[in-house]
């Protein structure tokens, strides 16, 4: 780019690519953007119509985040400890920008914590006064912390400033997630385990098991933060509790944007570059979606962008203290999801590959004999330590089922578990494999095409999420940067751990949020190579192109506005509408649910089908399968000659009530009980005895279009 003609002439070419971009993904958002103006038309009269602000009701969303900011606190005092114990064996003092050491510790506080809850629900001491207590130290660490460090790191002054407006679109999208997630909880996955879980726990005081609920046998390293949490708030009210471990779990969205923003600066990145790497992750639908919602995705993304920066400055410097981090990091990855399992083989590749290649390098310190096999068994023996972080969640499900990755795989591992078997295992799988359908190689090759512009929410065809346009933006960018060699080692392997990450993705289960681990490293490529692109292209130039940058990376905002209208979850927040009133007109059988809660006896047992397994907003005794929800109906159907015989097993399981979705149950042609092996007649015969089990062994106590909340009739008298 020596003339002025070339430099502007590449600025025209990369904006084109980007309108075409923005033109292709705004085409594909009719569903959300397209009725932008009417969501917040519409969110803006019920404030200004409804009733806003009621006591009770901000004062339980305060609570919830000032219980939140002290945990958070709690885990920095913690992770500010085990950097100073690190620093006291020889380890590297090297602490990076001063978001990324501030994140990394937080961070690294958060998983230490997480395993101490672990063993406190093995010991039973999930109790009030051990969460005040377990709050006491970590709030002591963190004040020592500050006294201790605060003038060398807390006060040190940034080399620049991030610009107004990245930082207010930054916080705007932050602060949306912050407010959604204080509200009572509708996601599918929040009611079946993030918090139905948490909730049971502190009810049994220890880590039991579940009935039923196969969620409980997976890690659960982030839900441990919510019993911590829900425990603090259950002392002032239950939706104090309720709102704190929405907020604890939010926390780690501005942790992961944090990673990433001093992570791009470490690579070299002016803070206003940096700040657009951490503008494309803040700005992704879905990563929202995960922080509004209580889901674990970021928290996973944060743990692996550490522990691959970590392996990439070990890889580098060759120093065996950057291990023991990204070891940290690692294990408690492996405490929040199974999958992190590919991200060790991968790690370990990369460390066995660099441990072979020492030997052509000049310093005669790794060239002595035996230094490749001394480098390359540090490195396993840190990826080794990080899986024993992780052991004791996989030793409890193993010690209970029989299987450590328990309910997957069974077909290889074995094990069991009430409610589970291998036909489900397998059907489960089955499941995960619909995400995406990529059938053909070509399928496969235009998945980044597909990721950025056609995906969708709540269509597995379409990834069942929004990842948005900034990283395929970045692919000619990042090319360019290697290829003019503008990008260093360390990234380059990082980018090379996310491309990895992204093909065990596209041949596992294509669920858009599980890809989220592989696109921090990606953002800072982004911010790396569009900034030595505009230091090409001189200052005038350089400008208009940070702004080009700048639109691709804040593109989903207008798809998270949309997304947070919709629920519109303001006024709940702040009280002017009940609790009751904004689940029931986001849940639409929680009316149900009220009338259980309130009308039906304690002894009451209730089976749950097609409700979406929600246990959380339930106060009484249930029965309901996981995920497969009518597979114990069905059994019983199928297995029943007559309506006594269906009676009877339905009364030995301690079933008193039936909350069904009567209007898929009853219609042949979506109903689970038709079985398309068997012929029409007995099909139909099956559907009338399961409707008249329904309508002359119970009786009606509350019904609409869809669902019906049934009473068994009591037992004949011989």
């Amino acid at each position: 780019m020596t003339s002025r003609a070339a430099r502007t002439g590449a600025v025209l070419l990369a904006s084109g690519f980007g309108l075409a971009l923005l033109t292709l993904f705004f085409e594909r958002r009719h569903g959300d953007v397209g009725h932008l103006h009417e969501l917040l038309g519409a969110l803006l009269a019920s404030l200004v119509h409804g009733p806003v602000l009621d006591a009770a009701g901000w004062r339980a969303g305060l609570g919830g985040v000032t219980i939140a900011a002290l945990l958070v606190f709690a885990w920095f005092g913690t992770g500010d400890l085990i950097a100073l114990a690190c620093r006291s064996r020889g380890g590297s003092d090297a602490r990076g920008p001063r978001a990324l050491d501030l994140a990394s510790r937080t961070l690294a506080g958060a998983g230490a914590w997480s395993v101490a809850w672990f063993f406190f629900g093995v010991a039973h001491l999930y109790r009030a006064p051990v969460a005040v207590a377990a709050l006491l130290a970590g709030v002591g660490l963190g004040v020592y912390a500050c006294r201790r460090g605060g003038p060398v790191w807390m006060t040190r002054a940034p080399a620049g400033r991030v610009p107004r407006t990245s930082a207010a679109l930054i916080i705007l999208v932050q602060a949306l997630a912050l407010i959604a997630a204080l509200a009572p909880p509708t996601a599918n996955d929040t009611l079946l385990y993030h918090l139905a879980l948490p909730k049971a726990y502190i009810a049994a005081q220890g880590s039991v098991d579940v009935p039923y609920n196969i969620a409980s046998f997976y890690p659960l390293g982030v839900e441990m933060h919510s019993v911590w949490a829900m425990l603090l708030g259950g002392l002032a009210s239950p939706r104090t509790a309720e709102a704190a471990a929405g907020a604890i779990v939010f926390a780690f969205a501005p942790l992961l944007v944090s990673v990433t923003y001093g992570w791009a600066r470490e690579r070299g990145g002016d803070p206003a570059w940096a700040s657009l790497a951490a503008l494309s992750i803040a700005a992704i639908p879905t990563a929202y979606d995960v922080a509004a919602n209580g889901y674990v995705d970021l928290a996973l993304a944060a743990y692996t962008a550490l522990a691959v920066r970590s392996v990439g400055r070990w890889w580098t410097t060759l120093d065996v203290a950057w291990l023991f981090p990204g070891a940290l990091a690692l294990g408690f990855a492996l405490s929040i999801k199974t999958t992190t399992a590919f991200l060790v083989l991968a790690l370990a590749l990369v460390i066995l590959f660099r441990a072979l290649r020492i030997g052509r390098g000049s310093d005669e310190s790794v060239r002595a004999p035996g230094a490749p096999a001394r480098l390359a068994l540090a490195g396993l023996g840190a990826l080794t330590l990080g899986v024993l972080v992780a052991a004791p969640w996989y030793v409890r499900t193993w010690m209970r089922t029989g299987n450590p990755v328990f309910p997957f795989f069974l077909g290889l591992w074995g094990g069991q578990a009430p409610g589970w078997d291998l036909e489900r295992s397998q059907l489960y799988e089955a499941f995960f494999a619909l995400y995406g359908n990529s059938l053909t190689v070509l399928d496969y090759v235009l998945s980044p095409v597909r990721l950025a512009i056609a995906a969708q929410p709540e269509e597995p065809v379409y990834y069942d999420g929004v990842l948005g346009i900034p990283f395929l933006f970045a692919v000619p960018l990042v090319v360019w940067g290697f290829a003019r060699r503008r990008l260093d080692r360390e990234l380059g392997l990082a980018l090379l751990v996310s491309a990895a990450l992204f093909v065990f993705w596209l041949f596992s289960s294509q669920q858009l949020r599980y890809l989220l681990p592989a696109v921090p490293a990606l953002a800072v490529a982004l911010a790396a190579s569009a900034q030595a692109a505009a230091g090409a292209l001189g200052p005038g130039l350089g400008r208009v192109f940070w702004w080009l940058v700048f639109g691709i990376a804040a593109s989903g905002v207008p798809v998270i506005l949309a997304w947070f209208a919709v629920p519109n979850p303001v006024r709940v927040v702040l009280g002017g509408e009940t609790r009751a009133q904004y689940l029931a007109r986001r849940l639409d059988y929680y009316p149900y649910y009220e009338f259980v809660n309130r009308e039906l006896p304690p002894t009451a047992r209730v089976w749950l089908i097609h409700v979406r397994r929600d246990t959380y907003h339930l106060e009484r005794p249930y029965f309901a399968d996981f995920i497969f929800e009518d597979w114990t109906l069905r059994e019983y159907v199928r297995a029943a000659q007559d309506v006594d015989a269906l009676e009877a097993r339905v009364r030995a399981a301690g079933i008193t009530h039936l909350l069904i979705r009567h209007d898929l149950l009853l219609d042949y042609a979506r109903s689970p009980i038709v079985d398309d092996r068997r012929g029409r007649d007995e099909n139909v015969a099956k559907l009338e005895l399961m409707a008249t089990f329904f309508t002359s062994r119970a009786r009606l106590l509350r019904g609409d279009q869809k669902f019906w909340l049934l009473e068994l009739a009591p037992p004949a008298r011989s």
